[in-house]
């Protein structure tokens, strides 16, 4: 009404992005994306098509969703994110949403290798990471949580992240994960049964037909890491979990580890 007497419903703008990239014998078949959501193909000289994706809307927050999907068959595919994703503050009770869903055929190598992701305070985001594959395919899964902005003196008083995991062979599950940080954040990290004081974490999951090799190749990263890391394999997966209590530490420990795995190509953009 002109005096101003009516009321409109109030609702912020939420960002939304897809990305969806297939890969038939190393030819591309399939690029699409909408939204705040873009992907970029640089050219290289590496054996490996590199996926560059781009978050335009420069973080995620409450209510925001965002979905990605690749497939390699027959392809070797490295898939990564052009910066660290910002978890930012969320000014209401819904959880941005990032679903992340892989697949990989008929001797594909498909690894998904983005950058750091980082928590801040009174943040909300819930992540789903699912792959498909069959026996001859390989997949490296490796994800990296950064807590709070340290550098800017930020703690991590309180924020709500859930993870879950779920690969694929031949239709059965060989790999879960999940992780649910709730609540009092700084509290638990700085537990010695929880994070021990680290600004960051890293897990990486190798599901393939080189599972011996690649558990060699971890094995001999972690003798020249700084940060806190283990390994451990069994079933033709190799897993590896590490604990930073600096950042920038803990990303040159990553960028040795890829290094050092054979067949695995380190991003440029992370150089």
């Amino acid at each position: 009404m002109m005096d101003g007497t009516a009321t409109f419903p109030q609702s912020l703008q939420r960002a939304r992005g897809t990305i969806r990239t297939a890969f038939r014998n190393n030819a591309l078949e399939v690029l699409f994306h909408s939204g705040s959501a873009k992907a970029l193909l640089p050219r290289n000289h590496a054996p490996s098509n590199e996926v560059v994706l781009v978050n335009t809307a420069g973080g995620i927050t409450g209510g925001d969703s965002f979905t990605y999907r690749s497939s390699a068959d027959a392809s070797d595919v490295t898939v990564t994110t052009q910066a660290a994703e910002r978890a930012y503050r969320s000014s209401g009770d819904d959880a941005a949403r990032l679903d992340v869903k892989l697949t990989a055929t008929n001797g594909a190598r498909l690894h998904w290798l983005p950058q750091e992701t980082i928590l801040f305070d009174h943040s909300r985001l819930a992540r789903r990471i699912d792959v498909d594959m069959d026996q001859d395919s390989e997949c490296l899964i490796l994800e990296s949580l950064v807590f709070g902005r340290y550098a800017m003196g930020e703690t991590l008083n309180s924020c709500t992240f859930t993870d879950r995991w779920r690969i694929h062979r031949d239709g059965r599950l060989v790999h879960a994960e999940a992780l649910r940080l709730d609540g009092d954040i700084d509290r638990c990290l700085f537990n010695s049964a929880a994070a021990d004081g680290a600004q960051m974490m890293a897990v990486a999951v190798y599901v393939g037909p080189r599972a011996a090799q690649i558990h060699a190749d971890m094995n001999a990263a972690l003798d020249n890491m700084i940060s806190r890391a283990a390994m451990s394999a069994w079933n033709g997966k190799a897993v590896m979990r590490m604990l930073a209590r600096d950042t920038m530490a803990g990303k040159q420990d990553l960028r040795h580890f890829l290094t050092t795995l054979g067949g695995v190509q380190v991003p440029r953009v992370w150089q």
